[in-house]
């Protein structure tokens, strides 16, 4: 249901900030794609927000992705399927140990953490911006490591030759 009586485009534009997902905008704010479509194609300056919010959302994930990968995030330790929480060490006065809980400020115990790190999102956000991380990669070097030169014959060649495989290919699958 559109609720467009009221002026939703600073709520969209902050969603959108949030979550660069024009779908999250719209659930935000209860109003239809065609609305946000149709205001994007009215409004010249709105269409520019829109925009600059998505490319906003995007470096905030962007940011995130790195944070993750360079400094790493905290994640609870799981024994057995259970939450595993921090103990403190304790000698009595006979010199017997003990082992008790850490709480925290409202007198809770407090989860065992390790510190991750995300190389996946690290290898992705550096392909994104540097060519030399990129592993997808393909370079093709003629003889001596030189540039390899290819004319307009043995260009022709190559088509040609392609094209004949994927019909021997396509062939082959409706006799199969």
């Amino acid at each position: 249901m559109a609720y467009t009586n009221y002026d939703w485009k600073p709520a969209f534009l902050a969603a959108l900030r949030e979550v660069p997902v024009l779908r999250h905008g719209c659930d935000v704010t209860g109003v239809h794609r065609t609305t946000v479509h149709k205001a994007r194609e009215a409004d010249p300056e709105f269409d520019k927000a829109v925009e600059q919010a998505l490319e906003d959302g995007i470096d905030r994930a962007e940011q995130e992705a790195f944070r993750r990968g360079v400094h790493g995030f905290e994640e609870p330790v799981i024994d057995r399927g259970r939450l595993v929480y921090q103990y403190t060490r304790r000698v009595d006065e006979d010199g017997k140990e003990h082992y008790e809980p850490v709480l925290d400020a409202n007198g809770q115990p407090v989860p065992l953490t390790v510190r991750k790190h995300s190389d996946t999102l690290l290898a992705k956000v550096l392909s994104a911006r540097r060519a030399a991380y990129r592993t997808e990669r393909t370079e093709l070097t003629g003889a001596g490591g030189g540039p390899l030169v290819v004319d307009s014959t043995q260009r022709q060649a190559r088509v040609a030759a392609l094209l004949r495989a994927a019909a021997a290919r396509r062939d082959a699958d409706d006799i199969a």
